[in-house]
């Protein structure tokens, strides 16, 4: 690029300077004309190039390919997983007023982060009697499965 724009700016130059000292008539607006064509032609000699490279392109990719940490990605992702166990339990404490334990187990496929179960274990169920602990852990499975979907396996236990 700077081979270039130096190529370019001394054409330029050369062509003022000549255009400075050629004779005022016809011959000289003939000669400046031709001087103008080649500040142009210099201008426009990267152009076929350009177009023959973009006709060469057959799609793939050219050049270095850049490595991914695979355990820099494993950490971001286990991070991941604990801020969501965090959130699980906030969510089940506000609603439906019970204490639970979140385990979120999680698969990584293709630098992607996927759910592929949630155990669920209710430490302390609030306020509910001996005799609503089975409507509890239904609606905490059934919260479960909205959240994450019918895919993801589910555990909820006591």
């Amino acid at each position: 690029m700077r081979a270039y724009i130096l190529g370019v700016c001394g054409a330029v130059i050369l062509s003022a300077f000549l255009f400075l000292l050629l004779p005022r008539g016809k011959i000289g607006k003939f000669i400046g004309g031709v001087l103008k064509l080649f500040c142009v032609a210099v201008m426009l000699l990267p152009v076929p190039n350009m177009l023959r490279s973009f006709g060469q392109w057959d799609g793939t990719e050219s050049g270095a390919t850049v490595a991914l940490d695979g355990g820099f990605i494993a950490e971001m992702f286990e991070r991941r997983a604990e801020r969501e166990e965090a959130e699980l339990a906030a969510l089940f404490a506000s609603e439906p007023g019970v204490g639970v334990r979140a385990e979120i187990a999680w698969a990584e496929e293709d630098y992607a982060y996927r759910v592929t179960g949630v155990a669920v274990c209710i430490e302390d169920f609030g306020i509910y009697g001996e005799d609503r602990h089975i409507f509890v852990i239904e609606q905490v499975e059934n919260r479960l499965v909205a959240l994450y979907g019918a895919d993801v396996e589910v555990n909820v236990y006591v």
